[in-house]
């Protein structure tokens, strides 16, 4: 039976600490791509091989650090997986801050480091850091962008608001068989490496 983890908070907030929790510290990590952590409905698999299902009002995202809260006290860390990426770099600051402004131009999502800033792969984008007099190298690393000035929280996104007919029983059944088949699918891919 999959855990169903249906409330995100963050990792900063003291009361985690302080209500009872069906499993105590440290918590099981939800090792997740940006691409994961940005659904609002996901389904996975613990390290230990527990199944989970996440049930997040429409529109939430995970960030790097936050905690998914179960109903019967469950909590689960969401972190950032390795994933590849590129990692650009220059031969000054300059021309550092050059490749950076082209990028964010592109509206980019971005990792900022001291000498390079990370960015997923992308052949076009590549080219014309190269074209720029940047280089390019594919490194592993955990992907935690900066969330940019309209960004609220730790790493960004944005708000949404739920509509009535997202809250009834149709939209919730829908959810559920979705992750029934998401969960069997990610039980099948655990067992085939």
């Amino acid at each position: 039976m999959a855990i169903t983890l249906t409330t995100k908070r963050s990792g900063h907030d003291p009361s985690l600490t302080q209500e009872p929790a069906a499993w105590p510290q440290p918590w099981p990590i939800l090792s997740l791509s940006l691409e994961d952590r940005q659904r609002s409905r996901l389904a996975a698999m613990l390290p230990n091989g527990r199944a989970v299902a996440v049930i997040l009002a429409r529109g939430e995202q995970m960030q790097h650090g936050d905690v998914l809260c179960g109903e019967q006290g469950e909590r689960v860390l969401v972190q950032a997986a390795v994933q590849e990426l590129m990692q650009v770099q220059a031969t000054n600051m300059y021309e550092l801050m050059r490749l950076v402004y082209h990028l964010a131009n592109r509206h980019v999502r971005a990792m900022l480091k001291p000498n390079a800033v990370l960015i997923e792969p992308d052949a076009v984008l590549a080219d014309m850091v190269r074209g720029l007099g940047g280089s390019v190298t594919l490194v592993q690393e955990p992907f935690i962008p900066e969330g940019g000035a309209y960004a609220s929280g730790h790493g960004g996104g944005h708000h949404h608001h739920t509509h009535p007919d997202e809250c009834g029983l149709e939209a919730h059944d829908e959810a559920m068989g979705n992750l029934g088949e998401e969960l069997s699918i990610a039980a099948h891919a655990r067992h085939k490496r």
